[in-house]
């Protein structure tokens, strides 16, 4: 059976073939689907958690032009589905599996469906070029943005409990899967790395927070400690660096 990130690179594959040349460039992938793309620790990637769906960002402004890029996006192939409640979702028929992969399109523009990621338009601006194993190139949210999408998504859907967070277990396996990563976030805007230690920092003093980091730590006191090592510094905000 293929590891869960050589399955998650077939959905995105999927995905990309689907949306064809010219959208592919309009629209960045996010979220669980695209963490072991972001990992560069070969152990780290194999504990990369199953996802049934995949997140996409599209910059679309007003509501006339949403019902545009759905009545494009139904062209080639994609479909809503009744039976789903999340309201930017939409299927794929996936002959791989022989079951519909599940397609998030979320837009930057708040106003369009009453939601977004506070995160989402930048993201989206400075995300960057990855090259599938087909040799296709998709963009995909730098680590930084990564980090910030999923810090937000969970501060409104995390019920403030890391342990059943699956936002918190892709950041905990980024965290522990990218040796550059404290660089890389170095590097952020200020606002940015302001966010991100901010909450970063929020979750180290939470009293479940440690169970989280042992469970992505597989019970490996070493990988444990880097964790949080890792997770203090990017906890310290970028003036006291």
């Amino acid at each position: 059976m293929a590891a869960e990130w050589r399955i998650q690179e077939q959905m995105l594959q999927t995905v990309a073939d689907a949306l064809g040349p010219e959208l592919l460039r309009q629209v960045a992938f996010v979220g669980g689907c695209t963490t072991a793309l972001l990992i560069t620790d070969a152990f780290a990637r194999e504990a990369v958690r199953f996802t049934e769906d995949v997140d996409v960002i599209v910059h679309v402004l007003g509501y006339g032009k949403w019902q545009r890029l759905l009545t494009e996006l139904r062209q080639r192939g994609f479909r809503e589905s009744p039976d789903d409640e999340i309201i930017c979702r939409m299927r794929l028929p996936n002959a791989l599996t022989g079951r519909d992969l599940l397609v998030d399109f979320m837009p930057d523009d708040e106003d369009i469906l009453n939601f977004t990621n506070r995160w989402y338009r930048d993201a989206l601006h400075s995300a960057a070029d990855h090259a599938l194993p087909s040799g296709t190139l998709i963009r995909v949210v730098t680590p930084s943005y990564f980090l910030a999408t999923k810090l937000e998504a969970y501060r409104g859907r995390g019920r403030n409990d890391p342990l059943a967070s699956r936002d918190i277990e892709d950041i905990l396996a980024v965290v522990d899967g990218r040796d550059s990563l404290h660089a890389e976030l170095a590097q952020a805007e200020p606002p940015l790395r302001h966010y991100i230690a901010q909450a970063i920092s929020a979750l180290l003093s939470h009293r479940d927070f440690a169970y989280a980091v042992q469970s992505a730590a597989r019970q490996q006191q070493a990988r444990e400690e880097l964790i949080f090592q890792r997770l203090e510094a990017i906890a310290v905000p970028p003036a006291q660096q």
